[in-house]
């Protein structure tokens, strides 16, 4: 399996605008052809971030995915045009699994769910938070989610580190760390 972080950076204040719309229209689309693991918007670090989690079985599987979704009308003629205009960065690291947990292994089952897209007046988050560290040597706790091990992309053999919990027990574990964000996930994300 292979795990893909992708990381949007937006225009100030455009993470919201572009949450809104992908949770709204895009959502069904995407998750018809891409395997969701999980979608966030970043509360500590850089902000007016995204963070998502797409988990394939092969990069065969992701090629396949990704020229899925390219077909997509909607996708290409009316999502793209209207949300990317916000995005200023783009960029995706290829991981491997290193640990698991009971709650990431049911979202690795459920990876090729269709979400539908929500209504406007619904919540856009999730009360709750989770943590994203990067570091250099495994950074294990009882909150963690999963824990995978950068393959391809920004920083090549860095540990990453997914925990749910209080945002006291969330940054409680980050002294090696070399960067962590609080990730706010929302409400139509399989971790949540």
């Amino acid at each position: 399996m292979l795990f893909e972080l992708r990381t949007y950076d937006l225009k100030p204040g455009k993470a919201p605008v572009y949450l809104e719309f992908f949770r709204t229209f895009g959502v069904a689309l995407v998750s018809r052809h891409l395997p969701m693991g999980g979608y966030w918007m970043v509360e500590s670090g850089t902000l007016n971030r995204i963070e998502h989690l797409w988990i394939y079985e092969s990069f065969e599987e992701r090629d396949a995915c990704r020229a899925g979704l390219s077909a997509e009308q909607d996708w290409v003629s009316k999502f793209i045009p209207e949300a990317f205009v916000n995005v200023v960065a783009q960029s995706n690291r290829i991981m491997q699994l290193v640990q698991s947990s009971e709650t990431f292994d049911a979202v690795i089952a459920a990876r090729k769910s269709v979400h539908e897209n929500q209504a406007s007046a619904s919540p856009m988050f999730s009360p709750d938070l989770q943590g994203l560290t990067f570091s250099d040597d495994p950074q294990v706790s009882g909150t963690t989610l999963a824990q995978f091990r950068v393959a391809s992309g920004h920083s090549p053999g860095r540990y990453v580190t997914l925990s749910a919990g209080t945002p006291d027990a969330l940054i409680a574990d980050t002294e090696n760390a070399v960067w962590h964000e609080l990730l706010r996930p929302l409400s139509l994300s399989p971790l949540r």
